[in-house]
């Protein structure tokens, strides 16, 4: 069975679709999947502005029509947090064997509650709904331990050329970003990693 490294951001859109793809691909069998949480945009990076004009333009001629087409309910969020302590969380998630319904519970409050996932209001809640402790979920989320491991993630990414979300590796190092990766690597066709 192949296997990837799927590099995502709770609070990417691109991630929250593409991973309902992998998820299924993933629960027939067809693949095995390391999934890895990469901030998108870390601290100092200037976040984007939540009512800015690129914001509005991609949602309007790509996310909402690539959902529409995917039967996935998504709407443009009120916020634009820093992802640091709620990814740091997905790793302490991933640890109790719960990653996939803990993003699950942040993907929906973000993008379909329009919640602010980055608030230990929010992360707690997210961890009640996938059926784990809500104050270990928060503690987790400040976890030096977790954050250092985050950091090392992203420079591990970055090695091998990740430079954005979503994003898959393959075993042999290929890359492909944005949407479809694995369904071209399944298919067999070239994969399309970001520009440098």
């Amino acid at each position: 069975m192949p296997s990837v490294a799927f590099y995502y951001d709770v609070v990417c859109p691109y991630s929250y679709m593409e991973s309902s793809i992998i998820e299924a691909i993933e629960d027939r069998g067809d693949l095995e999947v390391d999934w890895r949480p990469y901030e998108l945009r870390p601290a100092p990076k200037p976040l984007l502005a939540v009512r800015g004009d690129h914001l509005r333009t991609d949602w309007t001629q790509v996310v909402y029509r690539r959902a529409l087409e995917r039967g996935i309910e998504i709407h443009l969020p009120r916020y634009q947090p820093r992802s640091t302590l709620p990814l740091a969380a997905c790793l302490w998630a991933q640890e109790q064997g719960r990653l996939r319904a803990f993003k699950h519970a942040l993907y929906e409050a973000f993008f379909c509650e329009g919640e602010d996932v980055a608030t230990d209001a929010e992360i707690a809640r997210a961890a009640e709904r996938a059926g784990l402790d809500a104050d270990g979920a928060v503690r987790a989320a400040y976890s030096p331990e977790l954050g250092s491991r985050l950091q090392a993630i992203r420079g591990e990414a970055e090695a091998a050329g990740v430079r954005g979300v979503p994003t898959v590796v393959a075993e042999d190092g290929r890359s492909h970003w944005g949407m479809g990766g694995v369904e071209r690597l399944l298919s067999g066709e070239p994969l399309v990693p970001r520009p440098a």
